[in-house]
């Protein structure tokens, strides 16, 4: 039975990626056909996704939570509508200016004489989205904005664990494309490593650094260019005498935000040992107040998948086995095992050999170690794979500058946590082990274009004199421009 039901999965994703093949040829048919996209009609691309959103807030959240058996509706609101709608916006608004021809320095004092040096930019063709299945609205979304600034088309591949939001979405960009302008398709593993493996012109991916390194084999058959988000361990540092009420507050803000499942949510936090006791007070207080309830509270999301929930109970019962302190907070003393759901927990110094301190987190249970010098909690982040984002908090403005200099990291928030990636003008991406490339605030753009350096000549032909046969003026030139 289990090799049929094999044998069947294996077989609809080699129907899938034919179809999916078959849309790349078309797509990037049409692209030669009908050339670069003038920046009207960019625009017109990106008001049909902005609409799309706005015209389906309502059913895109309640697709969203029943993937994940419950996710707060106000939450995905804020993360999978408004992030990519301000995106989106923000990518239309600057369509004009980012496609203008960048000038440049015409060098040898050809520009005197009217030689023009300029960066074009020009569209790749077809660029691949593979988003993940914790935020498959935004992250998918995100960089199509500024695929469709830069006059590219693009084909989304949806993953298979969020089916009810990915089928909806399939649904909603029909409507509003042509598969020969922005396509969607969902899959699993077997339809990803196909479609990685495809002659796209560029390839953006967000997910594990394992499935990561899969999908950089599996493009370098083609060369294909790559954007990938990988995640890790976003490290927080409070730093001594700091407000540890208000770092309760601003860490449980944005780790409770679809429970931890999120790329750049705080992965375990650094604080003086001086300064312990009384943050881990500040987080119960802080966390009862924002979920006085979890069963039935619509503001507190379950593990998205069932896998999902099985990691957050193996790293608690590893916890156990290492004699780990552990506080679970439950204000309401609810029983969740009915229940896709996880109480936040604060995991109490638990040593490098627990699961939580090996791998991402990716859900409520926080690691909380206690440090005696600044050097301590930077060696450790130093000593392991760069983050996708780090957070300090403290105001002592010396030491977060030492902090980021000493540091690496995608992104990073100073007394605040996962904020950076709702500033529109910055670049999101990882560093490292996290990932590489950008997107957002026009380095997607850049990323998705081709960067065409264009030189064009006086009348005069200045360059004449560096041509054979060489004489004196060959000589006297050289001499001037190899003076020191």
């Amino acid at each position: 039975m289990q090799a049929t039901l094999h044998d069947q999965t294996q077989t609809h994703a080699v129907l899938a990626a034919e179809r999916v093949a078959q849309v790349l040829a078309r797509q990037q048919a049409a692209s030669l056909a009908e050339g670069p996209p003038p920046a009207a009609l960019r625009i017109e691309r990106i008001d049909r996704v902005i609409k799309l959103l706005l015209d389906n807030q309502q059913p895109l959240c309640e697709a969203l939570a029943k993937d994940f058996t419950w996710r707060s509706h106000d939450q995905s609101l804020m993360a999978d509508v408004l992030l990519p709608v301000q995106g989106l916006k923000y990518a239309r608004d600057h369509v004009h200016r980012w496609m203008r021809p960048q000038r440049r320095k015409a060098e040898l004092g050809s520009g005197w004489l009217g030689a023009r040096a300029e960066i074009r930019y020009q569209p790749l063709g077809t660029i691949g989205i593979i988003s993940p299945w914790n935020f498959p609205i935004a992250i998918a979304l995100g960089p199509l904005a500024e695929a469709l600034a830069a006059g590219n088309r693009a084909i989304l591949l949806f993953s298979d664990q969020s089916p009810a939001t990915a089928g909806l979405l399939i649904e909603l960009l029909t409507q509003q494309f042509d598969d020969t302008e922005v396509a969607a398709f969902i899959g699993g593993a077997e339809l990803g490593a196909a479609f990685s493996a495809m002659p796209l012109d560029h390839l953006v991916f967000t997910g594990s650094p394992r499935v990561g390194r899969l999908v950089m084999r599996a493009a370098a058959e083609h060369l294909t260019p790559l954007t990938l988000e990988l995640g890790g361990k976003s490290p927080t540092i409070i730093g001594r005498g700091a407000d540890l009420e208000n770092a309760a507050r601003r860490i449980w803000g944005g780790k409770g935000i679809s429970a931890g499942q999120a790329c750049i949510a705080p992965d375990y936090v650094w604080v003086h040992e001086d300064d312990c006791e009384r943050l881990l007070s500040c987080m119960q207080t802080e966390l009862r107040r924002l979920f006085p309830t979890l069963l039935n509270n619509p503001d507190y999301t379950a593990m998205a998948t069932p896998g999902q929930y099985r990691r957050m109970q193996a790293c608690l019962q590893d916890a156990l086995e290492h004699c780990v302190r552990i506080i679970e907070v439950n204000p309401a003393d609810e029983d969740l095992s009915a229940s896709r759901k996880i109480a936040p927990t604060l995991l109490v110094d638990p040593p490098d050999s627990t699961l939580a301190m090996q791998e991402e987190v990716f859900g409520p249970l926080l690691p909380i170690r206690s440090y005696r010098q600044i050097s301590e909690p930077l060696d450790y982040i130093n000593a392991h794979p760069r983050p996708l984002a780090l957070y300090y908090f403290g105001d002592d403005r010396a030491e977060a500058r030492h902090v980021l200099q000493r540091t690496h990291s995608g992104g990073a928030c100073i007394n605040e946590v996962m904020q950076h990636l709702f500033q529109n003008d910055l670049p999101f991406g990882g560093c490292g082990h996290s990932g590489f490339g950008r997107y957002r605030g026009g380095y997607g753009f850049k990323a998705f274009s081709l960067e065409r350096s264009v030189f064009t000549p006086p009348r005069w032909d200045v360059m004449g004199a560096l041509r054979p046969p060489y004489g004196k003026l060959f000589r006297r030139v050289m001499s001037a421009l190899l003076k020191p």
